[in-house]
């Protein structure tokens, strides 16, 4: 596809469905409807028009299937259709479809009349499993990236995009190797502490990143409520503890081989212990806070929550070494 293909209108594009139903019949009525079109194509979406043919929401497969055959299909649709003008590019078709992850869009003219739908099959020249969830996920990033492509970032300002985030991580490093020199007196005393603090970061960068992803997960659900996130919220701190404690143990116990001591080996699994909770705890609330702030998180939590797990677990690790070992 090129960026000639992207500036195309969607007009040109658009591909006729028959999973169209008026709104003022019935579920039974509709699938009667739907039945004798004696449709061979995959069905994604079913939508609703008015007499005159203008769009006015979408049905769910599952809602059509799930409720009363007696219902109308104009109260079970969904009226708040994301949908695009004809006059629109494919470059923005194709911004729709990743921003949304939808597998397609309704297409309107000026009044409102249903012209067809842009899918992602348009983008990929094949049929897509509409049930394959990793191929799915596939698709948008390479939908992501072509639009990216059509935006027509040069090096320099793809340079400016990307390099405050990096920097974060050039941050940390050199946070974290200022702290190690501040605690200088403790890690020449007992050098076993040293030899741990690659596994200590480690550890606390896959937890950090793996609450960053329960916190994106959480985020996506708009409708959530209350009830069902304090019952998320207190899964993963179950499921973190007994991460933590285990790799608290298992390290503590492989310190004990080198004969340094019982106390070495304390502060190395206890301290392995609280900092994996602690990282934990920066992933889960990051991603949350920037999106307080309107940020977008999934381009910045990761860089940030790396930082300061990084950071604090260093210092929360030699500050706890240094009370208990001197």
């Amino acid at each position: 596809m090129t960026s000639q293909d992207l500036n195309r209108k969607v007009k040109d594009y658009v591909t006729p469905v028959k999973t169209v139903v008026p709104k003022d019949v019935t579920i039974d009525e509709a699938l009667t409807i739907i039945r004798e079109k004696n449709i061979h194509e995959k069905i994604i979406y079913f939508y609703v028009v008015d007499s005159a043919g203008k769009l006015l929401g979408v049905v769910s497969t599952r809602k059509l299937l799930l409720n009363k055959p007696d219902s109308k299909i104009e109260s079970i649709m969904d009226k708040s259709v994301v949908c695009l003008s004809s006059t629109q590019t494919l470059h923005e078709a194709l911004e729709f479809l990743d921003s949304h992850h939808l597998l397609a869009l309704p297409v309107v003219d000026e009044e409102n009349h249903f012209l067809g739908v842009i899918d992602v099959d348009l983008y990929l020249d094949e049929s897509v499993d509409v049930g394959n969830a990793r191929l799915r996920k596939d698709i948008f990033q390479l939908i992501g990236m072509t639009v990216e492509e059509g935006k027509g970032f040069n090096v320099l300002k793809n340079y400016m995009n990307r390099m405050p985030w990096i920097t974060c991580n050039l941050f940390g490093g050199i946070a974290c190797a200022i702290i190690s020199n501040y605690f200088e007196l403790v890690l020449s005393k007992v050098i076993l502490l040293a030899m741990f603090i690659p596994l200590l970061l480690t550890l606390s960068e896959s937890i950090s990143m793996q609450s960053v992803t329960s916190s994106m997960q959480l985020l996506r659900h708009k409708n959530l409520t209350t009830q069902q996130s304090r019952t998320a919220l207190l899964r993963d701190v179950k499921t973190v503890v007994l991460l933590s404690g285990t790799c608290g143990l298992a390290v503590g116990i492989v310190s004990l081989l080198w004969g340094e001591g019982i106390a070495p080996a304390l502060v190395i699994g206890g301290g392995i212990f609280c900092s994996v909770i602690i990282s934990s705890f920066i992933g889960a609330s990051v991603p949350l806070l920037l999106h307080t702030l309107k940020w977008d998180p999934k381009v910045a939590a990761g860089p940030v929550v790396l930082m300061f797990a990084d950071v604090l677990t260093t210092a929360f690790y030699l500050t706890l070494a240094t009370a208990v070992l001197l």
